[in-house]
């Protein structure tokens, strides 16, 4: 079983988001983002990716050395970060994204799938 915690929204209906970690964020990242209306993290993440691949094609044109194995070290760094962070932060995300849309939580619940999530909660008086 896992953790929801499941939204309503007058008009949009209810949307339940997993409590923890994001395996969908962490391996889709500005897609699962554009999925869940991030806009703008999206495109910060977009804009991240391009920035270190234009790194990456930069240091690839230089000649190999100390300074070019430090540089490979850091990008692999901040590839792994833009594929760990959101997973870990995803989910928190888009529950502030769900409020700053006019989505009023209506509690925590156990369920193996969002939806099961979402009709348990309907089903509550």
């Amino acid at each position: 079983m896992k953790t929801f915690n499941v939204y309503r929204h007058p008009i949009q209906g209810l949307e339940a988001v997993k409590v923890g970690f994001s395996w969908p964020a962490a391996s889709a990242g500005p897609i699962w983002m554009l999925l869940k209306q991030l806009w703008g993290l999206s495109g910060v993440w977009v804009a991240m990716y391009f920035a270190l691949s234009l790194i990456e094609t930069v240091v690839d044109m230089s000649e190999p050395g100390g300074a070019q194995a430090l540089v490979y070290l850091l990008l692999v760094a901040g590839y792994l970060a833009l594929g760990l962070i959101p997973g870990l932060k995803g989910n928190k995300w888009r529950e502030k994204n769900l409020a700053r849309r006019g989505f009023q939580m209506l509690g925590t619940v156990q369920a193996e799938t969002p939806e099961a999530a979402m009709s348990q909660m309907a089903s509550q008086p």
